[in-house]
């Protein structure tokens, strides 16, 4: 369950980020993350109630924005969503796919008290 590493991650900047300020608690935080991470929104939630558990993030309300896997062809310029994470351009058949969105994986915005 690679969700476990990610949320690591998630606290890392959570705690870089609030660590200088008079925050008594983290109320919400937004999570912006590309399908290409496999990441699945019910594990990432379950792995955040672990980690939030005895902090300030104790109790915040975790959204999580979902980027769908897109990309545009270098040969005809088709953009669009690739399904199953099949890189063959489904107007042309080149392998020539450029990925414009799926990959992130960041925290957008944070809710502090």
């Amino acid at each position: 369950m690679h969700e476990t590493a990610l949320m690591a991650g998630v606290f890392d900047v959570i705690e870089k980020h609030t660590a200088d300020l008079t925050v008594q608690r983290v109320t919400k935080v937004i999570l912006v993350v590309g399908e290409m991470t496999n990441a699945m929104p019910d594990a990432l939630e379950a792995v955040f109630t672990v980690f939030a558990h005895g902090t300030k993030v104790e109790g915040a309300e975790l959204q999580i924005r979902m980027i769908p896997l897109t990309a545009r062809c270098t040969e005809c310029e088709w953009e669009g969503s690739i399904e199953q994470h099949v890189f063959i351009c489904p107007h042309c058949s080149s392998l020539g796919l450029e990925i414009k969105s799926g990959r992130e994986l960041y925290v957008e915005s944070l809710e502090v008290e």
